[in-house]
């Protein structure tokens, strides 16, 4: 008796066009969403990338609109749609409020206010828009809105 699997599942072997060896080649899939594969590992190079289907065996995907209805967040659209510009003028307003001071450094372990500023190594000059659940908070840079941990404690290594 000959048995045909008909649903793919993380850690099985599939064909996909890898995007590093250039060609058709078999992949593992590492990560699933909304039932078919979106992460997979190419066996011959080792290269990680998104599930790339054959030519031939493309489906249409959902949009992101879609998606978020299906799931009940209608809401994450609306505060997606920032304006580059509104971000940049609501970062100027902030910094025009702040004056003149010395932003101290990022610290995952410190607790911060709405409206506090802070240097962040990567993103640069940040102030906490707002406060969730005591240990996140919003943040907006000049060029992008971030969610940041706060409040964690610090583990001692051993």
């Amino acid at each position: 008796m000959h048995y045909q699997k008909k649903t793919t599942s993380v850690g099985d072997e599939i064909d996909s066009i890898c995007t590093r060896c250039k060609e058709e080649t078999i992949h593992r899939v590492v990560a699933m969403m909304e039932g078919t594969p979106h992460l997979v590992i190419c066996t011959r190079c080792w290269g990680r990338h998104r599930y790339r289907p054959l030519a031939g065996a493309k489906e249409k995907r959902k949009s992101r609109s879609t998606r978020l209805q299906a799931k009940g967040r209608v809401n994450a659209k609306i505060v997606r749609s920032s304006q580059p510009k509104d971000l940049l003028q609501e970062w100027e307003n902030h910094m025009e409020n702040a004056g003149n001071f010395q932003p101290e450094s990022y610290d995952q372990s410190a607790f911060y206010k709405v409206g506090q500023g802070f240097e962040h190594p990567i993103y640069g000059l940040g102030f906490v828009r707002k406060v969730i659940g005591g240990i996140k908070m919003e943040v907006i840079f000049q060029r992008e809105i971030k969610i940041l941990v706060m409040n964690r404690a610090k583990y001692a290594r051993s």
